[in-house]
């Protein structure tokens, strides 16, 4: 009886069902190039990722409220806006490519009569990049109330409100130095994190935002591709349920004692 509780707890705990939307760190920007026709990135998905999330790229600046020039009509603001989808669902650890499949690069930008989604254009002296999602499709970048910052990279070696192309701050929801990296990196065309740590060992999602966010991990060169080794860590219902069983077989084994 005390076996079969406790692998019925187990069994329940790995049957829940992955969260639907992302939260701030389940992707991580981790290189780009500002040189390239056109620019290009890359990010790493720290958590699975289901078919169907949208999730947006822009590289306007963050103002200290909104992104800089979105309004109400215009949906690229001062810069650019791209939308990538995911066609089919992705393991956490994969490695995906802003020149890739899924991404969105042309054509309007629903609920505006002004821009329209492009390739991210990095300044050659220093620009940021935000990852966002927004539960409302129509103008994501100007409706602040519905988005979710995912991660933010800047390569100014310092945050500060937007008032131009190359300056931004750090994104609701996000902290600096873990989800929102800036690093001393303008004056290199091609940089990202360097491949000998991303063939490392098994790291958790915190772990590896960690070593994202130390300088001495990145190096110039070629775009990583292929995939990271992710640590899977237990969702919270997770250790709610084992807890309940655990309880239940020592409530069990106290009864038969007594």
């Amino acid at each position: 009886m005390t076996k079969t509780l406790l692998s019925l707890a187990l069994a329940a705990a790995t049957a829940l069902p992955a969260h639907a939307a992302l939260t701030a760190g389940d992707i991580a920007i981790i290189g780009r190039i500002n040189n390239g026709s056109p620019d290009s990135f890359v990010f790493v998905a720290l958590s699975n990722i289901a078919a169907g999330e949208v999730v947006y790229f822009t590289d306007n600046g963050w103002n200290g409220s909104a992104f800089r020039g979105a309004t109400a009509t215009d949906g690229d603001g001062n810069e650019n806006l791209t939308r990538w989808t995911a066609t089919s669902a992705v393991s956490a650890g994969t490695i995906i490519s802003s020149i890739g499949g899924g991404f969105t690069t042309s054509g309007s930008i629903a609920g505006t009569t002004a821009g329209s989604y492009a390739s991210l254009a990095l300044g050659q002296s220093g620009d940021q990049i935000y990852a966002f999602q927004n539960s409302n499709a129509t103008n994501p970048l100007f409706n602040t109330a519905t988005q979710t910052h995912l991660f933010a990279f800047d390569d100014t070696n310092g945050f500060e409100n937007a008032t131009d192309s190359g300056s931004g701050n750090v994104t609701p929801g996000l902290t600096a130095g873990s989800t929102a990296l800036s690093l001393a990196f303008s004056s290199s065309t091609s940089i990202h994190v360097k491949t000998s740590v991303l063939a490392g060992a098994a790291k958790t999602k915190d772990e590896w935002l960690a070593t994202f966010a130390d300088a001495q991990n990145w190096e110039t060169g070629a775009l990583p591709t292929g995939s990271i080794a992710v640590s899977a860590v237990p969702e919270p219902q997770t250790y709610a349920l084992m807890l309940s069983g655990l309880l239940a077989v020592g409530f069990i084994a106290r009864r038969r004692r007594g």
